[in-house]
């Protein structure tokens, strides 16, 4: 068995109610890098989790990284030292793990770089454990709490506006996002109502702007 089907059945076995973050049941895509390194990537993500965990398979390493998307470049330019020198103490602070940034805005992630010649599970869910704490620590370190509790109701309302689409309804939602998200009940039920409600605007503009439209022309 390859190490990309061997991560991948750890990352989809598991229950709810586990007791350690991998033993979670994590839903996965799995896709090649478009490069020339024979690389595969991993995108794992559970609701109780608001960030994905990406997960690059190569020859001989596997790096687990997290990147929050909170991109950093449009930052003045003393906001941007201050993010960056933190960043870079928290490459001397922490075990295992490595800060940065990645893409053209800039995003600081963390990353755990894993010898696949010696993994196993457990060496696997001690890593991706710590790199989950890391990347909380990292937001509170940066200062960027609020920003990413805004990416975390968005991530929950994408999810919300998903199900709604799909016909399923608001109790079977509710059960998802206590049960599995890990919301309770009151912060649940403001999420789904508030997308449901800004759902149903979007489809009645479209709806009058489609009336409005009329027709058309005619020709011919």
């Amino acid at each position: 068995m390859s190490w990309i089907e061997t991560i991948s059945d750890w990352l989809k076995q598991g229950s709810d109610g586990a007791d350690t973050l991998l033993d979670y049941p994590w839903d996965i895509e799995t896709r090649p890098i478009d490069d020339m390194s024979e690389r595969t990537l991993i995108s794992a993500s559970h609701p109780k989790i608001p960030f994905n965990v990406e997960i690059v398979v190569g020859k001989h390493f596997a790096n687990l990284v997290i990147n929050p998307i909170i991109p950093t470049d449009a930052q003045e330019p003393t906001e941007r030292m201050r993010i960056y020198k933190k960043l870079l103490h928290l490459n001397t602070e922490l075990n295992l793990m490595k800060a940065g940034l990645v893409g053209y805005d800039d995003n600081p992630v963390i990353q755990v770089d894993l010898d696949l010649e010696s993994l196993n599970k457990q060496e696997f869910n001690n890593a991706l454990t710590l790199l989950v704490v890391g990347a909380h620590n990292m937001i509170t370190i940066l200062g960027l709490t609020d920003e990413m509790e805004q990416f975390i109701l968005n991530r929950f309302r994408a999810i919300v506006a998903a199900k709604l689409q799909e016909g399923e309804t608001k109790d079977s939602i509710l059960d998802f996002l206590i049960n599995r998200g890990g919301l309770d009940r009151e912060s649940a039920k403001t999420v789904v109502e508030m997308t449901a409600k800004e759902l149903g605007s979007s489809q009645e503009d479209q709806a009058r702007h489609d009336e409005d439209s009329g027709p058309g022309p005619m020709y011919g």
